[in-house]
This record gives C-alpha cells, structure tokens and sequence, in this order.
C-alpha cells in the first residue's frame, strides 16, 4: 500500500512541475477595465499592464484609441467584437502559447459584463493559459452604490430582452425579486421598457435610472415607476445617452388581507381597466395605498 501511495505522490509531483513549466512559457491573458466614461478612471496598474503587452484586443479599435492616445500607450490594437470573437480566439491562443501577452478591453468597463470576451477566457482555460483580471470601474457597481437600496444581494440581468416570451419571464423575476434588480438599455428603447415594467410590477416600486455615468452630463434620476417615464421625457437630456436602471427590490409584507368584497372589486377593475388605472382607482375606493394593493394583489 505504501508503495503504490508513494508512486501516486511521485506522479502528481511531476504533473504538478510539467504544468508549472509549461506555463511559464505561456503568455498571459490580461482581463483590463478601462474608464465607464472619465478618462481619469483608470488604475496605474492597467496602463501598465497595457503598455506592457504586445497586443491588445479591443471591443472598437477607435474608442481604446482615444485612452491609448490620452496615456502614450504604443500597444498595437487589434479589433475583437462581437462578430469576430469566435474567429479570432485561436489565433490570439497562438500568440500566448508563443509567449507572448495579450490583454482584453471593452469600449468601456470591466470586459465580458455585456461585451464579448467569454469565448477567449474559455480557450485560455482549456489551454492552462494564465488569466489575470486588472480590476476597475464597472457601471452596475457604479451606479448600485449611488442608489439607496439596501443591497445585501442584487441581480444584474444585461440588456432587456427583445424577444416577448423572455421578457415575461425575466418581469416575473423582477416583480418577485427580494433585492435590487439591474438592466441596460439604450435612450431609443427606454420609453418601451418602462412600459413594460409597468404592465408587470408595483407603480411605487422605486426605480433610479443612472445616465452617462462619470460623464459631463451625468445625471441621475430617482422616482416611482409609474412616474419615472414622464420625468426622463421632461428632463433636460430625455432619452439621450447610455442608462443604467436599477429597480428596487420588493418587500413581502405579512398580515395584509383583503375581504372577499374587495377581491371582488379589484379583479373587476383589473379585468376591465388597464393595470396602472384599476390599482390608482382600487386605492380610492378600498382607501389603501397602491403599494399596498399591490402587495396583496401578488399575494392572492
């Protein structure tokens, strides 16, 4: 028994030193995160890393441009997006199994929250290729640490679906969502998204919609839902911009009841009126506030 454990403990020793060897002739796969908007939110670190390597893959050639002009970084960029990540992943595998280092930016942030970058962290793992995250901004966390919520545990969902079955079923979530829920979308889309929030979720839920963050016109928005849509539209920028929308989570309260008649009147307005309406008209009659309505509305 001692022999065969002493055989085991002498091949796992030179596994251990073929990968250690291996990798030390590997280059490195470097994740950067670069500004969310303001130039000057870049580590030392990462302006580093990326003079350092010997190339960089970047999400748009001509955005890293700007960074790279601003800090005298000479690396030579080379275009990976979305349309080519797939294409060009064995290739740039190639040049770190030669030895040489690449790093990994997106337009704006920490790579692959939303941006391309999954396919290539994939091959460098099939590969014991070494991957070292640079860390820095990202707008979710951004924009969560300005927003109120108690953030004990949130949910970040991307860009809001465009197919209608999967935005029913992430509304479900949301609705139902015990922390704060997290979505991207672009000005031209917003108006509809508030909309479909609205056909799903508490009126009074609060919402803080989050607009070019660190940017010169940053702005922050914070409301009701079903207030929220009209304020954007009157503001000074409407729907211009990048946005960050973080809902707030909801909050199960016990011991609230309705009488069999005030079901009654509730599913007859619901059934007859528009969901928004019948809540507002709901809350005159039953005298309860629309939150608390629709509490128990998700309740029963």
């Amino acid at each position: 028994m001692d022999e065969h454990a002493d055989i085991k403990r002498i091949i796992k020793i030179k596994d251990i030193f073929f990968i250690y060897f291996m990798n030390k002739n590997l280059g490195c796969l470097y994740i950067v995160s670069t500004p969310i908007g303001n130039l000057n939110d870049i580590t030392f670190r990462a302006i580093e890393v990326l003079n350092k390597v010997h190339i960089c893959a970047s999400e748009d050639t001509r955005i890293s441009s700007v960074l790279f002009k601003k800090y005298n970084i000479n690396t030579r960029l080379t275009s990976y997006h979305k349309f080519s990540e797939k294409s060009k992943v064995n290739g740039f595998i190639d040049v770190l199994k030669s030895g040489k280092d690449i790093a990994l930016v997106s337009d704006a942030g920490t790579p692959l929250i939303s941006d391309p970058g999954q396919f290539l962290v994939e091959a460098a793992i099939q590969n014991q290729i070494r991957i070292i995250p640079i860390p820095g901004a990202t707008s979710v966390i951004t924009a969560l640490s300005v927003s109120g919520f108690k953030l004990e545990n949130f949910t970040f969902y991307g860009f809001f679906p465009r197919k209608s079955k999967e935005r029913k079923v992430l509304l479900k979530k949301i609705a139902k969502s015990s922390g704060p829920s997290i979505l991207f979308e672009s000005g031209r889309r917003l108006e509809k998204l508030f909309d479909y929030l609205s056909e799903e979720l508490n009126p009074d839920c609060r919402i803080l919609v989050a607009r070019e963050l660190t940017k010169l016109h940053e702005t922050l928005y914070r409301s009701e839902l079903y207030k929220i849509k009209e304020i954007l539209l009157d503001s000074e920028f409407g729907l211009k911009g990048e946005f960050v929308i973080i809902i707030d989570g909801y909050e199960e309260e016990s011991g609230d009841i309705l009488i069999e008649e005030e079901k009654r009147i509730l599913e007859i307005l619901m059934e007859k009126l528009d969901r928004k309406l019948a809540l507002q008209i709901a809350s005159e009659i039953l005298k309860k506030k629309r939150n608390e309505i629709y509490k128990i509305k998700m309740k029963n």
